[in-house]
Order: C-alpha cells, then sequence, then structure tokens
C-alpha cells in the first residue's frame, strides 16, 4: 500500500485529506509542521509528501527547500496544498521543487486525480 505523508498544522484539514486518501488505498503519516516531516521522513519511506505552507515552528516552504536538498528524499514526489492561492506562492512552491500546487479548498476528484498521476510515476519506493 502506498504511504503519504501528511503534513498541515489543522487538524481538520489533515482529518478529511486523510479520510480521502484512505478510501483511495493509500496509508497516510501525519506531521503538524514541517519540522515534524522532516523527522518522519528520516524514518520511513513514503511515496507522496502533502505539504501545507502556512505552519509553525517550520514552514512548509522551508520544510521543501530541506527535503529537495537531501539526495535520499529529493526524488519523492511533493504537492503543496496551501489557501494560498496568489502566483507569487504557487511560483515559490514550484520553483522550490514541488511537483504540483492545489489550493484549499479543493476540488477532491481534481485532488485525488493529481495524487495518483504523482504517485503512479514515482519509483522511489
Amino acid at each position: 500500500m502506498p504511504r503519504v505523508l501528511l503534513c498541515d498544522d489543522d487538524a481538520m484539514n489533515r482529518k478529511v485529506a486523510s479520510k480521502i486518501l484512505h478510501k483511495e488505498g493509500f496509508e497516510v503519516t501525519e506531521a503538524v509542521n514541517g519540522q515534524e516531516a522532516l523527522k518522519q521522513l528520516s524514518q520511513l519511506s513514503v511515496n507522496l509528501i502533502l505539504m501545507d505552507v502556512m505552519m509553525p515552528v517550520l514552514d512548509g516552504y522551508a520544510a521543501i527547500k530541506q527535503i529537495k536538498a537531501t539526495p535520499e528524499l529529493a526524488s519523492i514526489p511533493l504537492i503543496v496544498i496551501s489557501a494560498l492561492s496568489d502566483d507569487a506562492a504557487i511560483e515559490q512552491g514550484l520553483t522550490l521543487g514541488a511537483d504540483a500546487y492545489i489550493t484549499k479548498p479543493y476540488n477532491i476528484t481534481e485532488f485525488c486525480r493529481t495524487i495518483h498521476t504523482l504517485v503512479q510515476t514515482d519509483s522511489h519506493v
């Protein structure tokens, strides 16, 4: 079963996304900030990372930068999921190495399609 690391500081967002992911056949590991996500990534293998941007301790952009700078993590597909929908925020996420940027609230069908597309092309795990 493919594993997704879901990083979001909002418990309700994690609950909703986790429910969708389980229904789509994914195992989900959760993190509440970028620092916790990096810790989780050092302990387990994942097929996909879903990263919020605005979080305490270590924000999503800083976490993405560290993930993409780590050779053993850099190839893991990563999707930013954020309420920030302006062009500058989207460009920053993609420039840092995100494979996709989905704005909240998101369309569930499009969310699932994007996830399945990235996991199908992933050979990390």
